[in-house]
C-alpha cells in the first residue's frame, strides 16, 4: 500500500490526494481503540465519584483525555505521510488528512448528538496535529 521513495520501482509515485485518504484512514485507525481505553477509563472514573465537585473535574479531565488520543492520533497520521509520502508530499496533506478525519468525526457526531462546541475545537485541533506529525515525519523521511 505504501511506496518507499527508494524502492526502483517502474510505477510512477502515488498522486499527493491519495496521501490524504491514506492520512485519514491512519488517524481513525489509531483514534478508535485510543478512544475506546479513553471511554472505558472515563466511565470507570465517573462512576466512583463521591459528590458533583469531584464529578465536574472528572468531566474536564475525561475531555481532556479525548483530545489527547484524538492529537494521537492525528499526529500520527500526519507522520505516516511525512515519512513514507514521496518528495512534495507533507505538511499540507497531512493538515488535510486531519480536516478529513475531523470531517468524518464531525459528521458522526452531529448525526449522533447534533451539534457540539467540542467539533470545533476538533475541527480546529486534528489538523494542526496532523500537520505537526507531518513535519515531523518528513525531517525523518529516508531519501
Amino acid at each position: 500500500m505504501l511506496q518507499n521513495a527508494n524502492e526502483g520501482s517502474d510505477e510512477p509515485p502515488r498522486p499527493a490526494w491519495q496521501w490524504v485518504g491514506f492520512g485519514a484512514l491512519a488517524i481513525v485507525a489509531v483514534w478508535v481503540p485510543l478512544s475506546a481505553l479513553a471511554g472505558a477509563v472515563a466511565a470507570s472514573l465517573l462512576a466512583h465519584m463521591p459528590d458533583e465537585r469531584a464529578l465536574g473535574r472528572a468531566a474536564i479531565l475525561t475531555a481532556t483525555a479525548y483530545l489527547v488520543e484524538l492529537a494521537a492520533g492525528a499526529f500520527a497520521g500526519g507522520y505516516l505521510i511525512g515519512k513514507w509520502g514521496p518528495a512534495g508530499v507533507g505538511v499540507r496533506q497531512a493538515a488535510l488528512a486531519g480536516l478529513t478525519a475531523a470531517a468524518a468525526l464531525g459528521v458522526g457526531t452531529w448525526a449522533s448528538f447534533g451539534p457540539t462546541i467540542g467539533m470545533a475545537l476538533v475541527a480546529f485541533m486534528a489538523p494542526l496535529t496532523a500537520a505537526l506529525g507531518g513535519k515531523v515525519g518528513a525531517r525523518r523521511r529516508v531519501l
